[in-house]
């Protein structure tokens, strides 16, 4: 120990803190940004507006002025005229710069509560879209504009908010959250960026020096090493310059930072979060410790959470940049929760040999405890204890990113575990993925190396790592299915799927994470769906295209299969949404005499909003957008309107609307997560909670029935927006 921290002592990047006396005191936030009375609010989700007078002409002309055209000139609309639901529906993955805080300004305008629960709904990964770098974007919003309320309201990303049936509540975010938007904030990338953040995405060169097959060589032998042995050292030398330099920048870029109180309320929060948990968890950690031979830990093993995973490893990359290690270290210390710290400490030194060495104890006394408690396979995985790593309890971003290095490493257990998977004697983590990853983890899992003049055996390895990828990624689409089905079911749904040309395509592209062509996406949903539709409903979906068809699924079958037999569906390069309800629907709907009761009630068209234009007028009179059209068609044909949820998946921050936001039968949605299903699900039971018995005063009892709210774009954003694991939040400037 005194070795390391002896050498720690001698590094060249200052782990020192300039002094910040309010980092013990609970109260910092009012003595760094004090509030004012009057500007504390709660959200009341009820609290009725008041209503600006309106009049019909004015209305009409406010209506005209927001129509537009698709990229395939359909009429359609740039706003919803609800600046919220703008908000809701425009801030995707794609949204930068100036549109973010436009979209909030304005969303704020109208509704703070709202907008706050808006801004945590693109976090939400078990209630939201599961978005977190538009989060760090829309929250460096409200930090930049209300920066008390960005503040008080951070511990909603880790508190387990979000219920469960009969499992642990999950958070909406995580406890890396808080270090990414920390260190964001002290490099200039939380807000107002208008491409990825460079600390989140480091370029990464692909080598560090040009190739070239042709070099000439001169001199004898003995001065070519003579003179790469003097590269070498200039090499070095120039690199401990810059390394100083950047240190000094960084170093010199933090205390600056920390000079400024609403930074400095930003660094506090997150080291108390942090030293606050750390601290309960490692209090667990020794009653685990004391328990008897033979008793069950696993009560206590759930009362710890993964702060430890998560917190920062001095010298880590947050740490490198925010020094937040040292503040955690200084408060674990004042908490007095361990009993072994050196005696030195309560004696005068060295500021920088005391930051070390409360560094070196956090990490090993409670970073290094927790993490062995929680069974993270990450320190397993880098000290090479491959065989002592759970799967059961990796993570399902893990194990899909590292599901080679596991049949790499220990090829007999990790296919045992498999094998316990498939027949249930044994649980993957999968729910907090997102379906076109598992999705694109199926479609690409035959690419090993075919060729001819691979080795029988080299091909033989890498057709059963394929093959073990597809199994892990069967098994992750399970999970994730039966997770959302705790949810409830959909009742008289259908997914309508976009196929054509502008989606992408699913084969012949390079699949990226960050940037996944929509195809993906809505083929993903559209499965999912499928999956989770009360039969009859259940077991297929609609493409549209040139000409729309109904695919068939067994959902029985595997996810390998079904991707099979929905690519056999014809794919076009049109996007013609008229054509799928004209075409499609109304014709089978009259040829078969279907009743109305029996019509499809309500279809999630999953899509880019591209639409192709259908037969419209171009004065404002006749002016009209495909919704308008096929609601048209409908009433012609004697049936009413099926409701419609349109679901953008735009790749672009281009961004059109179909209707406004009070037009009923209509609801929009957007982003990636499956997760805004559950907005539908269940709705049944929900229907039948809306009775209940009111006693008079006179004793008798009167059923009461709450009248359900129309199906609109807003009152569907509204119900997606209250849902309780929002109820923590509050405006407090």
């Amino acid at each position: 120990m005194a070795s390391s921290v002896t050498s720690a002592a001698a590094s060249s990047r200052s782990v020192l803190l300039p002094a910040i006396p309010e980092l013990f005191d609970p109260n910092f936030l009012d003595v760094l940004i004090p509030g004012k009375h009057e500007d504390v609010m709660k959200l009341d989700v009820d609290e009725i507006s008041t209503v600006a007078p309106k009049n019909p002409m004015m209305e009409a002309l406010k209506a005209v002025a927001h129509q537009t055209l698709t990229a395939n000139g359909a009429p359609a609309y740039d706003s919803t005229l609800s600046p919220t639901l703008d908000a809701f529906s425009g801030l995707t993955r794609y949204t930068y710069g100036s549109r973010v805080g436009k979209l909030l300004d304005d969303a704020w305008k109208e509704d703070p509560g709202l907008t706050l629960r808006l801004i945590w709904s693109l976090r939400s990964i078990h209630d939201g879209k599961g978005e977190k770098e538009v989060f760090y974007r829309a929250f460096g919003w409200l930090y930049d504009n209300h920066p008390r309320t960005a503040i008080s309201n951070l511990h909603m990303l880790v508190t387990p908010a979000c219920s469960k049936k009969g499992k642990t509540a999950g958070a909406h975010g995580y406890w890396k959250d808080l270090l990414n938007i920390l260190a964001l904030a002290t490099v200039g990338e939380l807000s107002n960026i208008n491409q990825p953040s460079t600390f989140l995405h480091a370029t990464r060169t692909k080598y560090s020096y040009p190739r070239s097959k042709r070099r000439v060589k001169t001199g004898t032998p003995a001065e070519r090493i003579e003179a790469a042995k003097a590269f070498n050292a200039r090499a070095k030398e120039m690199a401990a310059v810059s390394r100083k330099t950047k240190v000094e920048r960084d170093h010199g870029r933090l205390v600056k930072k920390l000079g400024e109180p609403k930074f400095r309320a930003l660094f506090i929060a997150v080291a108390r979060l942090f030293s606050d948990q750390l601290v309960k968890d490692i209090k667990v950690v020794g009653e685990i410790e004391a328990l008897k031979p033979g008793e069950n830990p696993i009560s206590l093993l759930k009362k710890i959470s993964l702060a430890g995973k998560w917190a920062p490893t001095p010298g880590g990359s947050h740490d490198r940049v925010t020094n937040i290690a040292t503040a955690i270290a200084e408060l674990i210390y004042a908490s007095q929760s361990i009993s072994h710290y050196p005696s030195s400490l309560e004696n005068p030194m060295p500021e920088k040999e005391r930051a070390v060495i409360l560094r070196s104890f956090y990490q090993r006394w409670f970073l290094t405890e927790l993490r062995r408690a929680s069974c993270c396979p990450e320190p397993l995985m880098s000290a090479n204890r491959w065989k002592e790593i759970k799967y059961n309890r990796v993570p399902s971003l893990c194990m899909k990113n590292c599901t080679t290095l596991f049949f790499k490493h220990d090829p007999e257990g990790f296919e045992g575990y498999l094998t316990s998977v498939e027949s249930g004697k044994k649980k993957i983590s999968g729910a907090t993925l997102m379906p076109h990853e598992i999705v694109a983890q199926i479609i690409g899992k035959g690419t090993y190396d075919d060729d001819r003049k691979t080795p029988a055996g080299l091909k033989e390895l890498k057709k059963r790592v394929a093959e073990t990828q597809s199994r892990v990624a069967e098994a992750q689409w399970k999970t994730l299915i039966a997770n959302l089905q705790e949810s409830g079911v959909l009742e008289n749904a259908i997914a309508v799927c976009d196929v054509s040309g502008s989606m992408g395509s699913i084969y012949y592209s390079t699949y990226t994470k960050r940037h996944p062509q929509p195809i993906l996406p809505a083929i993903s949903l559209s499965l999912v769906l499928a999956a989770l539709a009360k039969p009859p409903f259940s077991g297929g979906f609609i493409t549209f295209s040139a000409h729309p068809q109904f695919v068939a699924l067994d959902t029985s079958q595997s996810l390998a299969k079904q991707i099979a037999s929905m690519s056999s569906a014809d794919w076009g390069m049109n996007t013609d949404l008229h054509a799928v309800f004209v075409k499609l629907l109304l014709p089978l709907a009259v040829k078969n005499k279907v009743k109305q009761e029996d019509m499809i009630k309500r279809l999630f068209i999953f899509s880019d909003m591209q639409f192709d234009a259908c037969n419209s007028g171009r004065d404002a009179a006749s002016w009209a957008t495909n919704y308008d059209e096929i609601e048209k068609a409908y009433r012609a044909a004697g049936y009413e309107m099926p409701q419609i949820v349109y679901w953008d998946l735009a790749a672009s921050a281009s961004h059109t609307v179909e209707v406004e936001g009070d037009r009923k039968g209509v609801a929009m949605m957007n982003g990636f997560s499956p997760a805004l299903l559950k907005v539908f699900m269940g709705e049944n039971e929900e229907e039948e909670a809306a009775e209940w018995e009111k006693v008079g005063e006179d004793g008798e009892s009167v059923t009461v029935v709450e009248k359900e709210d129309e199906f609109t774009p807003v009152n569907v954003m509204k119900k997606a927006l209250m849902k309780r694991s929002f109820d923590g939040l509050v405006v407090v400037d």
